[in-house]
């Protein structure tokens, strides 16, 4: 009679479960802790195994060739230095739970002698600043070459011409934002905005949430 428990459904992955990678650096907190657990060849050989697949004790003893105590010594020291996790609970045949085992980053960075690779606010600041001055240069000359190259409506007659007055700043400043150079302005500046909206959301946002999680 077939089992109405699940017994070993496929398991996510840890590129099915999108995770991001973490980095620690050697005078970090949990540096001593994650450089303690992985001192063994076989917790280090059990780290690998689970981020090939997430599975059970008793799978990873019999791919590692180990004792299923041995392997749930160094499963439990990893899962306390926060490198894996219980994602899944399968059965056996018998109907006893068994917990399968994943990692709880896609990857794991230990460094020393460098800086975080935590992007820069200030730095993007700067460069969005930097764009938007170009964009305004490059308005500007649009601006001046439209001025120069749009015709004068022709004089009738012999009339003399008419002395204009200068124009005022609100004058010209609405000359510019209804012409070419106003056009290329607004558009460079919404594009920069964008960019920068997505790389705050996509990349700093979750570079932070990791560093102060750590």
């Amino acid at each position: 009679m077939p089992s109405l428990l699940p017994l070993k459904p496929a398991p996510d992955t840890v590129s099915d479960r999108e995770l991001e990678p973490r980095l620690v650096g050697f005078e970090d907190e949990s540096a001593e802790q994650i450089l303690s657990a992985v001192t063994s060849t076989t917790a280090r050989r059990i780290l690998n195994q689970l981020y090939l697949e997430p599975t059970t004790v008793s799978d990873i003893a019999t791919e590692i060739d180990s004792s299923v105590q041995n392997v749930s010594y160094h499963l439990n020291r990893l899962q306390n230095a926060d490198l894996i996790e219980v994602i899944e609970t399968w059965y056996s045949e018998q109907g006893r739970e068994m917990d399968v085992y994943a990692p709880t980053n896609s990857a794991l960075v230990l460094f020393v002698g460098a800086e975080r690779t935590t992007p820069s606010l200030t730095t993007a600041l700067r460069r969005v600043f930097g764009a938007v001055g170009i964009v305004g240069v490059v308005s500007v000359i649009v601006h001046t070459r439209w001025s120069v190259l749009t015709p004068s409506p022709s004089l009738r007659g012999a009339e003399p011409p008419v002395q204009q007055p200068d124009p005022t700043m609100w004058e010209t400043l609405v000359t510019f934002g209804t012409g070419p150079g106003g056009f290329v302005l607004g558009i460079g500046i919404f594009l920069i905005l964008s960019l920068f909206v997505a790389w705050y959301w996509q990349r700093y946002r979750p570079a932070r949430s990791r560093t102060q999680s750590q």
